[in-house]
């Protein structure tokens, strides 16, 4: 008889948990006095579905290992039910081979007592109760009777005990049998709830699947609006600076309107003004040195560096990473540099410090005349309607370039960028080492 482990007979895992858990998939709390934003709405929405898928995953991870163990109870207990069938199958046979002994043990004794009564012989009344009958031989009979009854008592006795045994066993295997065929169908039961609870889970899983592919889309599509909108503001806020330098250009134009009307009021009351310019003195000559303009030799004539000045190859070096840089008055730094600034930062790199202005820078450096010019070297111009300071722009000597030694660099006016350009004499008043 076989003896089976302990079987799954629990109720598996609660469907009824599962469907309320989808039924609040889109319940999503914003934090107490705070309005949040779409996208921010909608991760945690996303975000409160993927726990969610999670968990049913882990059903169904769960439902399934139920599945697996009520599947296999259930071939075990198919297997011991088949045993059992056999196994009472025999016991049964058996039972019916010890009666058909039985039977035929009866009829030997019958005939046994038959031919007793026939030849005379007399037989003991045990004997002689099979054929209900009385004896005449007494002493026969006893003598007879001790050998057959006896063989006939003990056979009967073996084969009562046996049948009594196999009827026992043909009962207690029949209950066996019906055990195992509860069994089976209580395990068929658990497997069949099992795959049910499965595909619930399964079902609710792909519910969950769809409105996560839902909300990705409607996530994608919120992030598209963000960024239109922030590259609308960005527009905004563009033309709104633009139109911001605009109106500082204008008040530029103004302000230097104004100091022309101011500096050619200062003409006329000084006289005709017939030998004067801006910045000059009644001698014609500018005050930051002789030999400065027209007047100064190898004016108008190719440069030809006299030398080289290892401070101002610093000062080329590092103007030269400006290059590209856009103009912007008043600016010295990566964003933006005006004339000025790019000098200020050029020298600052060689371990000069300059003021941030044409006209001043003018005045910190030391005059120095054409021929003997050296890369760094500052240019300093003044060109016409530029107002009353005598100098309004400065540019450095590179002394080789894209246009071989007469090549300079220079952050030029709104609109450009720090650029190489061809040395240039209208408006040229001086040069200068700092």
């Amino acid at each position: 008889m076989l003896h089976r482990r302990g079987s799954l007979r629990g109720t598996v895992g609660p469907v009824a948990a599962v469907l309320a858990l989808t039924g609040s998939l889109f319940v999503a709390a914003a934090p107490a006095g705070a309005t949040p934003s779409p996208i921010n709405r909608t991760n945690s929405q996303i975000s409160s579905l993927q726990a969610r898928a999670r968990a049913l995953a882990l059903q169904i991870t769960s439902d399934q290992n139920e599945v697996s163990v009520a599947a296999e109870e259930y071939d075990e207990d198919t297997v011991s039910l088949q045993e059992d069938q056999l196994t009472l199958a025999r016991t049964e046979g058996q039972l019916k081979q010890t009666r058909k002994q039985l039977r035929a043990v009866r009829a030997r004794a019958e005939n046994a007592a038959i031919e007793a009564y026939v030849t005379g012989d007399g037989f003991d009344s045990q004997v002689g109760g099979i054929l209900d009958s009385s004896v005449n031989d007494a002493q026969s009979a006893a003598v007879y009777s001790d050998i057959v009854v006896h063989s006939l008592k003990a056979a009967m006795s073996q084969l009562h005990v046996v049948t009594i045994r196999l009827a026992a066993e043909q009962a207690t295997e029949a209950e066996t049998t019906a055990a195992a065929a509860r069994a089976q169908l209580s395990a068929d039961q658990a497997r069949a709830a099992a795959e049910a609870a499965t595909s619930e889970v399964e079902s609710a899983l792909g519910e969950v699947k769809g409105q996560l592919a839902v909300l990705v889309i409607k996530k994608e599509q919120e992030i598209a609006a963000a960024k239109a909108a922030a590259a609308l503001a960005a527009a905004r806020a563009a033309a709104a600076r633009a139109a911001a330098a605009e109106r500082a250009a204008a008040a530029k134009a103004a302000r230097e309107r104004a100091d022309r009307v101011a500096t050619d009021a200062a003409y006329a009351s000084a006289g005709d003004g017939s030998n004067l310019g801006p910045g000059t003195s009644d001698t014609g000559q500018w005050p930051f040195g002789p030999g400065t303009g027209p007047d100064q030799p190898g004016f108008g004539d190719p440069l030809i560096p006299a030398g080289t000045n290892p401070q101002g190859l610093t000062a080329v070096t590092a103007a030269v990473s400006y290059l590209g840089v856009p103009y912007v008055w008043g600016g010295a730094s990566r964003q933006g540099v005006d004339c000025s600034g790019l000098t200020m930062l050029a020298w600052a790199a060689a371990g000069v410090d300059l003021l941030h202005g044409a006209t001043v820078q003018d005045s910190e450096s030391t005059p120095v005349n054409l021929l003997d010019i050296e890369p760094g070297d500052l240019l300093f111009y003044h060109f016409p309607d530029d107002g009353p300071l005598p100098i309004t722009h400065v540019a450095i000597y590179v002394g080789s370039g894209p246009f071989g030694t007469d090549t300079i660099i220079q952050a030029a006016e709104t609109g450009t960028n720090v650029a190489y350009y061809p040395m240039y004499w209208g408006g040229f008043v001086s040069a200068g080492r700092p």
